[in-house]
Order: C-alpha cells, then structure tokens, then sequence
C-alpha cells in the first residue's frame, strides 16, 4: 500500500539527492568489491595455509553467513543513530576486516576478520538502500534504486576481475590492503558529506520504540516479500558461485565459461536500471516483481540446455533478471503505508534476512542434488523453488502505482498526488511523540 500523504525533500537543491546517490553507490561499489576479491587470492592462500581450495572457499561463506544475520540490527542502529553514521561504521568495519585479513598469520585468523568484514557489508547494505529511499520518489524512487543496485554489480565485477590482475601483479594480501583502503576512504566520504533531507528530524536518529518494531518487524508485506525472494536470491547465489564449475564440468570452452561467470555478474547493471526505468513509469512493483523472478528460473532451467556456444546466453539471463527483480524489490518498504522512514531500514534489513537463507540453503541443497541424480536436475530445482516462491507476493496488499489523492494547500490534490513510488509521510505531532523526536 501506498502512503498518501508524503513529505519531500523540498527545501535541498535537486541536485543534492543525485550528489547522495553518488555516495551511497560508491559504498555499494567499494562494500562488493571488498566482499570479492579476497576470492582472486584463493591459490596464493591454500599455498600459504596449506588448504585445499574448497577449505579455502570457507572464507566467502564465513562472510555470506556474517552478511546474512545482521542486517536487522544494522536497521536498528541507523534507526537511533541516523543514516549517516550508521553508513559510516558499516563500511568502515568491513574497511578493517579486510585490512586486518592482510595481517592473518592463520588461516583461523583470516576467517575470523572475514567474519568481521561480513558483519559490516551487513550494517550497510539495508541502511544504503533505506538511505537511497529517503531521497526519492515519483518517477526517481525505483531508477535511483536500480543504479545503487547496478552499483553493487559494477563492484562485484571489479572484485572478481580487476583484482585478479592486482593479485597477479602483487600478492593477495597487498589486493585485499587496496580494497580495504578504498572502503576506508569511501566510509570518510560518507561521514563527512552524506546528510538526510532538510526538515527530516527523525532520520538523524530517533528513540526505539516498541511502535516502530511493530512497523518494521510485524509487517505482513513484509515477511511475504522476503519469503517471495528467496528461491530468486538463493539461486542467484548458488548460480554465481557455480556455473564455472558446471562449465568446466561439461568441458565447455574456457572463454565460453569465462564470458557465462562474467555475464552473470555484470548482467546486473542493465537489468537493475531496466526495472527501475519500467517501474517508475509503467507497471506496479508487484507485477514486475513476480514477472522478473519467473524469467529468472526460466533461465535458469536453461541452463543444462545451453550447448558450448549457447552456455553465455542463460547465465546473462539469471544475472539481468536477478538484478531486474532485485531492484524492483527494494523499493517495497519506501512505498509501504504506515511505515515511518527512519524505520524504512530495519524493514529491509528483515526482508535481506529472510531471503538470505535461501543463500545458504539453496546452494547446499544444489550440491547434494548433484551428487544423486545430476548436474541437469540441479538447476532444474533451482528454477522451480524461484518460480514458487515468488507465488507469496501475491497474498500481498496492492503494488498498484496509484496514490490516494492527498489534499493539497488549498483543498485541492496536492501537486505529485498519484505519481510514482512515495514513502516519507507527513509528520504530526502524535508520530513525533510516538518517535521520542
């Protein structure tokens, strides 16, 4: 449902949001990218520790794991301490995770500051998106999200290619040095120069109360958009992290591999921008929600169907729809009536959450499916857990685009009344009490 009666950022230049976004995106780019590379020194790593390269790949899923069980008290953090502090320390911890990883003289170190930089990538990732949202509406909400969203594809290539040649030129430990130092300065940026919208008291930081919880934890939405995603997310995870191997598998071509393991990841800047771009525009985030995660596990049941000159084509497919319907989602809680923004976090931090276990159990369940019946029944579950569990968003409330009219300064429809995604409401003097503000 949407909120019918917003409040704006009226009072900050229009080019001051567009200057956040840029922040908030460079986070996203410099958080990916920090969650990434450490993989591009896998060899260097079982060499020095003398662990075999699947003990090795422990240090993505202690991070997945870090990553996926604190991003609802990273919403509550930036819910008493403002957006931009809580910004600020999300990086700024996976910054000295990863700086402190380039110290690890054990193996059992280096997983314990893997963990650490996990626990911040989880503070930041729910409070960007909510920082995102506070700032757009109309026709900007769901393109604003889509590029922060393209922006965590762009890092995620960047940490799986750029750094492989940093790694080869130097050694892995001076790699992960260079991606924490990037983390630490775009963590000072955001200290210093992002700011919440003027006349936005509550987004500084605001008192906890047990009303705001229920706003944000209690929510029937959403719950059932997070159990919508999750088949979408977890096979994207599993996906990503495994058609190298299924390529390898099957002795298609190296570079055919290599384009499908690129594709898949890159793939996520147009179709995050595609959806944003349609879903401002055109149809309600429901409809391109549910649409979006069907084509994804249309792709991916398309996958052991793909001969060796056709194996790019549906790992291109799984990496635009998986970012296509990400972004879409994302801007479920900022359209949410009744939801306060300053709680706008710690929704999306329960949402991220509950699609998070499908990270860990999708994968593992595809494993095991491998070792029985195969590779092509594998990805065949995938694609239908993706396709059924999208079927809970349906027993969610409307996504229609429309808005109640809200009365405007003379009685009359306030000027945006009925366009776009809206998601600050008025502020009265019941919620200011309500917030301790």
């Amino acid at each position: 449902m949407r909120d019918p009666g917003p409040t704006m950022p009226e009072n900050d230049p229009p080019a001051t949001r567009w200057v956040m976004l840029a922040i908030v995106s460079a986070g996203f780019i410099a958080m990916t990218i920090n969650w990434f590379d450490i993989s591009t020194g896998f060899p260097a790593i079982g060499k020095e520790f003398d662990k075999p390269i699947p003990d090795v790949a422990f240090l993505i899923s202690v991070f997945v794991a870090a990553y996926g069980i604190l991003h609802i008290p990273g919403g509550l953090l930036a819910t008493k301490w403002g957006l931009r502090r809580t910004l600020a320390l999300g990086l700024a911890i996976e910054a000295a995770g990863s700086l402190l990883s380039a110290t690890s003289t054990s193996f059992a170190q280096l997983v314990l500051w893997r963990a650490v930089a996990g626990v911040g990538a989880s503070v930041f990732a729910a409070v960007g998106i909510a920082a995102v949202s506070i700032w757009f509406r109309d026709h900007q909400h769901a393109l604003a999200l889509g590029i922060s969203s393209a922006a965590f594809s762009v890092g995620t290539a960047l940490g799986l290619y750029a750094f492989a040649d940093l790694t080869d030129a130097t050694s892995w430990r001076t790699s992960i040095v260079i991606g924490g130092v990037l983390c630490l300065v775009v963590a000072a940026v955001s200290a210093l120069f992002f700011r919440v919208p003027r006349d936005a008291g509550p987004l500084a930081g605001a008192h906890l109360t047990r009303a705001g919880l229920q706003q944000a934890l209690f929510n029937k939405d959403i719950w059932l958009y997070g159990l919508a995603f999750f088949g979408a997310y977890g096979s994207y995870l599993g996906a990503s992290q495994l058609i190298s191997g299924y390529g390898d598998d099957r002795h298609i071509p190296g570079d055919q591999v290599g384009a499908a393991a690129f594709l898949i990841g890159i793939a996520g800047v147009p179709g995050s921008i595609a959806a944003g771009w349609l879903a401002d525009r055109y149809l309600s985030p429901r409809t391109l929600f549910a649409a979006g995660a069907v084509l994804e596990a249309v792709a991916l049941a398309c996958i052991p169907l793909s001969g060796p000159h056709t194996f790019w084509i549906p790992a291109f497919g799984v990496g635009f729809m998986f970012n296509f319907v990400f972004a879409v989602w994302q801007t479920v809680p900022g359209g949410m009536k009744g939801l306060a923004p300053e709680n706008i976090g710690t929704a999306i931090g329960l949402m991220l959450t509950i699609s998070a276990v499908g990270g860990f159990v999708l994968p593992w369940a595809f494993g095991h499916i491998v070792d029985g019946p195969g590779y092509a029944a594998a990805w065949t579950f995938l694609a239908a857990v993706s396709a059924v569990t999208v079927a809970f968003c349906l027993f969610t409330r409307s996504g229609s685009r429309s808005l109640a009219t809200a009365p405007g300064p003379a009685g009359g429809p306030a000027p945006d009344a009925g366009r776009g995604t809206s998601f600050l409401r008025d502020s009265s003097p019941a919620a200011a009490d309500e917030l301790g503000a």
